[in-house]
């Protein structure tokens, strides 16, 4: 009778997990989408003062 008792704790328990996770590889994704952005501005900007020297 027990069984019966935990088998729903234990099934909203893994929901919970499972939505943590999905937040936490969002939340990476997200931050290391912006930080690859933030790298190719800088990489740009550099090009253009070099180009902006040369001239």
């Amino acid at each position: 009778m027990s069984n019966f008792f935990l088998f729903p704790l234990f099934i909203s328990i893994f929901y919970l997990a499972l939505i943590f996770c999905l937040f936490y590889f969002i939340f990476t994704w997200v931050n290391k989408f912006i930080a690859l952005k933030q790298e190719h501005n800088d990489l740009l900007r550099e090009i253009l003062k070099k180009m902006e020297n040369k001239n």
